[in-house]
């Protein structure tokens, strides 16, 4: 490997490792600082944080460049399976959606229509390729594709960003214009809990990034209680503040979802 690109090499690292130091030792490797036991131990147990049902309300205030509106949205989850959304303005119900594992149907309650759709509209709206399992995980402040098995790297400067992928993998991605998505992820002073996430895709050069504020404990569950979450895209950053309240977790949920009769197909 030539001095120069080496050189390059690091200096990539020093941009898109930013936010991936623990007081031990580090092993360093051509991909970048080996993340410590301790650390993936942390995650791992964080990533444990599963639940088997989830109810709350949420106030939701976006921004963008060009407008800022909020709305509130109750939503009903059921690990792995299905999640259900009821969107609100001023009190009255405009948007249900239920998403499940291949598919999300949206009703529009103001247009008195419906459509079915695969997960791609889930992505399209967050710009980058996700699953329901990743939704979940993202609204409820679990690490999201996080594998004990695989090997995580960690930012040298504050220590408390673990990134699943190295240097060279992230070159690799970007040369190979990948479809994989990198996420960082980081963790509290104590190593108790899941502080930040962000999951970078360089093929939809989409960035999101999310704050977990507050958190509040309800039946065995560690919830949110405030999200900051923004998205990046080219020519286009939008943001997203998420309060959490009414909170229910590992209670039996009924997933209510109905489409009047009288409902025609979306244009």
């Amino acid at each position: 490997m030539h001095l120069r690109f080496k050189i390059g090499v690091v200096a990539l690292g020093m941009l898109i490792l930013a936010s991936c130091k623990t007081t031990d030792e580090i092993e360093i490797s051509e991909q970048g600082a080996v993340a410590s036991e301790e650390l993936v131990f942390a995650l791992d147990s964080l990533s444990g944080n599963t639940f088997e049902s989830y109810y709350s309300k949420i106030a939701t205030s976006y921004k963008d460049s060009s407008r800022s509106f909020s709305f509130k949205t109750s939503t009903w989850m059921i690990s792995d399976s299905v999640s259900n959304f009821l969107i609100t303005f001023a009190k009255f119900p405009v948007v249900s959606a239920l998403v499940t594992n291949d598919s999300v149907t949206i009703v529009n309650r103001r247009s008195k229509c419906y459509q079915y759709a695969s997960l791609d509209v889930l992505s399209e709206q967050f710009g980058t390729e996700l699953s329901l399992d990743n939704l979940q995980d993202i609204l409820l402040g679990i690490p999201t594709n996080f594998d004990k098995e695989k090997t995580y790297y960690q930012n040298t400067e504050n220590g408390l960003t673990l990134c699943t992928h190295g240097l060279k993998d992230i070159e690799k991605i970007e040369l190979e214009n990948s479809d994989e998505i990198v996420t960082y992820y980081t963790l509290d002073d104590n190593l108790k809990e899941l502080k930040e996430m962000t999951l970078v895709s360089f093929k939809d050069t989409t960035e999101i990034n999310l704050v977990y504020n507050e958190r509040e404990l309800v039946n065995g569950f560690n919830s949110p209680k405030l999200v900051t979450v923004r998205i990046t895209r080219p020519g286009q950053s939008m943001s997203v503040e998420l309060d959490y309240t009414k909170i229910r977790a590992n209670e039996p949920e009924e997933i209510q979802f109905v489409i009047p009769e009288s409902y025609g197909e979306c244009n």
